[in-house]
């Protein structure tokens, strides 16, 4: 989807989603979508004026949108909201492969809820419970693979203003630095994305009821970096002449008393110190209300899930990808300028040292797009499109989009000539 007017709505070739999204509405508009995939491969406009609906509905009008035809081709969609995009119909908007949100609408975000549940009984509701945090941890990781490109957009307009934030918000950016860097050192010849100043610069320009968003995911993401860190740097066991006991001596103990087989309980070390920490931390953490352990473990043990999840290589990997592809920011000039005469081995060795940046840049998006699927979230569309929902907003926003650019570099080059 390059040219512009693959970015450009385009009413003539439209369906409008004017009710809940459910199986009464898949039913009315797929006449509609096979008969303006089979007319052309351009993209079709999806008008959204939705109060939300199924999720289950929602992926199967998705895969009518944009699965893979007879001969293969993905289709592609434009989605545009004209008043109303809450809940599931937030989602059809995010998902659009280029988004757009009119002046006057809004977007509005909260967990995954069950439409009814008959019969209730108290292990209904546990089931119930734990069933929607699992679609809600599972939708995050979706939304968060579709926003992350956004997102750097949104990096690459706002980067010129970082320092002027910072300077304006020393507080809060010292305080997002401190982990930050802990993180992700500085590596000597390579440029390093700011992470803390993209998020004091979101902060800072997001409406009052949404940059409480930004704030809660810098919280979780300190945590994350600082658990993350004891695991990997505490020992597993208490070193020879060392007064201090190893994370997992006693475990390891434990594990012989069950006959259990050394090399067994090597293949889980890693997993093993990082759900201790992250047990240890939700027994440590002093807002939390329920206290008792079953509680602690459940919440550890979903913690552990999404964080093996979010740690997937495939993510790491298409996030650096996507840094690399704007390499005169994330690596530099000069490096950019050297990448495509570099050896192999360089280039592995470069794109090595940028793992830990996309690794934070990764784990961003993901807890933002939890912190959306918690609670309920009612932006404007200047908050979306700061927060990556949207790519445009109609009649200009706060960041330049893609067309806008297009448009702006189109006319630069007939003024040239």
């Amino acid at each position: 989807m390059n040219s512009i007017e693959n970015l450009t709505i385009n009413w003539n070739r439209s369906i409008l989603i004017d009710s809940p999204i459910d199986n009464d509405l898949v039913k009315k508009i797929t006449p509609q979508i096979l008969s303006l995939r089979q007319e052309s491969t351009d993209p079709i406009t999806i008008g959204i004026d939705s109060p939300g609906g199924s999720l289950a509905a929602l992926d199967l009008i998705l895969g009518l949108l944009k699965g893979p035809d007879q001969d293969g081709n993905d289709g592609e969609i434009i989605t545009v909201a004209t008043h109303r995009a809450y809940s599931a119909a937030a989602n059809l908007l995010a998902f659009g492969d280029y988004s757009v949100v009119l002046s006057h609408a809004q977007v509005l975000y909260h967990d995954v809820r069950f439409v009814e549940i008959e019969d209730v009984t108290p292990e209904k509701a546990r089931v119930a419970a734990r069933a929607l945090q699992d679609t809600n941890d599972k939708f995050a990781l979706r939304l968060a693979h579709l926003i992350i490109k956004r997102l750097i957009w949104v990096y690459i307009d706002l980067v010129k203003d970082f320092e002027k934030d910072r300077k304006n918000n020393p507080e809060i950016h010292k305080r997002y630095a401190s982990f930050v860097d802990v993180y992700a050192p500085q590596v000597d010849g390579v440029e390093r994305i700011d992470l803390a100043g993209f998020a004091t610069s979101l902060r800072t320009r997001l409406s009052p009821q949404s940059n409480t968003l930004i704030a809660n995911v810098m919280e979780r993401l300190e945590k994350w970096v600082y658990l993350t860190l004891i695991a990997r740097e505490r020992e597993a066991y208490r070193q020879k002449g060392s007064r201090t006991p190893g994370l997992l001596d006693g475990v390891k103990k434990l594990h012989k008393d069950f006959s259990g087989a050394p090399e067994k309980f090597q293949l889980y070390e890693d997993d093993l110190k990082f759900l201790l920490c992250l047990i240890v931390g939700e027994i440590s953490e002093e807002k939390t209300e329920d206290t008792s352990f079953l509680s602690v473990l459940n919440r550890s043990v979903r913690e552990f899930g999404i964080l093996d999840s979010m740690n997937d290589s495939r993510h790491i990997i298409h996030a650096a990808d996507l840094m690399l592809r704007h390499g005169h920011l994330f690596l530099g000039e000069e490096r950019h300028r050297e990448l495509d005469d570099m050896p192999e081995d360089e280039k592995n060795k470069l794109f090595a040292q940028t793992v830990p940046q996309a690794r934070l840049l990764w784990h961003f998006c993901v807890l933002l797009c939890r912190e959306l699927f918690e609670g309920e979230h009612i932006l404007s569309p200047a908050d979306a499109q700061l927060l990556g929902l949207v790519d445009e907003i109609s009649g200009g926003g706060p960041i330049q989009s893609r067309r806008e650019y297009r448009l702006e570099q189109a006319e630069m080059g007939a003024g040239d000539t």
